[in-house]
């Protein structure tokens, strides 16, 4: 899907892809025309070999929406030799993903898919099924006990925080980039939210050092994407294919080595089955999140007969790891890109920044946030809501598939049938918000500018069976951020230029500066 990179990729062996498609056009020998069946979702001609994969570009988000403008809310693309259906529009994709959930929940038989679901033990890739929704499940709970215990959560974020201020301040350089800094706050806040601080120093610099190393697998899943939509690719891109599949293993090796460090050392190893100990790492709330069997099942109904007689070892140690891992790192790419948007738009709205301040300043004066403080910050809470669904970090989400024939605005689906859902367009959807394209926390305001007010139309995390367990995680980790940088800085920008956005693994700001003062 990062087809800014597929793109770079294709330069590479650029003369071997062109001479194969010429050849293959030569024996068709023909022009290619529409498809006839009309029942079909409308798309652009397509070419054999590589369809319509040059109509992505280098900005796939928003040529997709343009396209959407000619083609319709709803329209197919062939993306090599695999068609592709494409939902553009708030009502289309609530259609899909909530009234009729459980018929696009899958996800498609992709290589990287596959590589990356290790044997469906993770959350975000394996097929839809019980075992999916157990760990699906298990991480809602391990992230919902973790937010339950506030006090020390909010302790953790604002701890290191104010290492983030420290840092900004004692900067070497007048105008900097913050994206260093803010991943390596990042790291350090995952780790001991995930593994606890005792393992904090010895352990996270590995893994600041190994998620540096993530644009490599950014690269290296463009590359395994050009390979799950024109398999024959396989064999021009044989080491960058395993080069993913060692990316995918790295973390989890990683992450299987602390797991053990914890659970052989008396020391680390609170793993106890106490109800009366509330936990405070994600590590000991999955683990006790798949001790309770009620909690698991509940709403796994259409399951239930399938889990009983499933492996009654499903969560065994690999299982655990690689939910773990799967976590720890999409939460690590999602929450440092996020926390890059919201720095950028702070400083580019200056404005927002200083009410957000008196609000604070207001409410809190000198003292610490907490994730109690929501409900009386709510401009802050709103501002949260609009970096989000401006920043639309994660445009496509990751591709669903079909469980079995249905149909969307009208258009009939087959079993298997690829779906992507671009997010990116429908936190744009103009039926739903003015101006879309104007950054204004205030549109999730009431008029009197008191109250947030929920919008069923937020799909920032996506909707329905495949949303992002990790949505109410990094909300509360936004918010105490935020407000604490906003509570003690003053950002401005180091240049004037606008925010533009690059598309890779996630859809990043491009690079910035800037300049902070401590508040007096």
């Amino acid at each position: 899907m990062y087809w800014a990179y597929v793109l770079d990729a294709f330069a590479e062996h650029s003369i071997l892809i062109i001479a194969l498609a010429l050849l293959v056009l030569l024996l068709f020998s023909r022009n290619v025309t529409p498809s006839s069946d009309t029942r079909k979702p409308p798309g652009p001609w397509s070419v054999p070999v590589i369809g319509n994969i040059f109509l992505f570009g280098s900005a796939p988000h928003k040529n997709v929406t343009k396209l959407a403008e000619q083609y319709g809310r709803v329209f197919s693309m062939k993306l090599g030799s695999r068609e592709v259906v494409i939902l553009n529009d708030i009502d289309t994709v609530k259609e899909a993903l909530l009234r009729n959930g459980s018929d696009f929940s899958s996800r498609p038989p992709l290589h990287s898919f596959i590589s990356s679901s290790r044997g469906d033990r993770t959350v975000a890739w394996p097929v839809f099924g019980p075992k999916y929704f157990k760990n699906k499940r298990a991480t809602e709970l391990a992230m919902r006990a973790i937010l339950d215990n506030a006090k020390h959560f909010s302790k953790i974020v604002l701890r290191e925080t104010h290492v983030l201020i420290k840092s900004f301040l004692n900067s070497e350089e007048s105008h900097f980039d913050p994206t260093h800094l803010l991943k390596l706050m990042v790291c350090s806040l995952q780790f001991s939210l995930f593994f606890g601080d005792k393992l904090r120093d010895a352990c996270a610099k590995k893994a600041q050092l190994m998620m540096d190393g993530s644009t490599d697998f950014i690269e290296n899943s463009a590359v395994g994407n050009s390979v799950d939509f024109m398999p024959w690719m396989k064999v021009v891109f044989k080491k960058q294919v395993q080069k993913l599949d060692k990316s995918v293993a790295e973390l989890t090796d990683y992450v299987r080595k602390v797991y053990f460090m914890i659970k052989n050392d008396s020391e680390l190893n609170t793993l106890d089955d106490s109800p009366s100990r509330r936990v405070i790492t994600f590590n000991e709330a999955l683990y006790k999140a798949v001790k309770d069997k009620g909690a698991l099942n509940f709403g796994n109904e259409q399951f239930l007969e399938d889990t009983a007689s499933a492996d009654s070892n499903h969560f065994d140690d690999e299982t655990l790891i690689n939910i773990t891992a799967d976590c720890f790192g999409g939460g690590y790419e999602k929450l440092s890109t996020a926390l890059r948007w919201a720095v950028a738009y702070l400083v580019s709205h200056r404005d927002v920044q200083a009410n957000l301040r008196r609000e604070i300043e207001r409410v809190k004066g000198d003292s610490p946030l907490s994730l109690e403080d929501r409900n009386k910050l709510p401009l802050l809470e709103a501002t949260v809501l609009e970096v989000l669904r401006m920043s639309s970090f994660l445009p496509f989400a990751l591709p669903h598939c079909t469980t079995r024939d249905t149909s969307v605005a009208g258009y009939p689906l087959p079993k298997g049938t690829i779906v992507f859902v671009n997010l990116w367009a429908c936190s744009r959807d103009p039926q739903y918000f003015d101006e879309p394209y104007k950054f204004n926390p205030y549109r999730f305001m009431d008029e009197n500018k008191q109250n947030v007010v929920r919008s069923p139309c937020f799909l920032a995390f996506s909707a329905g069976d495949r949303k992002c367990p990790g949505e109410g995680f990094a909300k509360s980790v936004i918010f105490l951020v935020i407000g604490t940088l906003v509570q003690h800085l003053k950002l401005r920008n180091g240049t004037e230029d606008p925010i533009e956005d690059k598309f890779g693994l996630t859809v990043r700001p491009k690079p910035y500066s800037i300049h902070v003062d401590a508040v007096q």
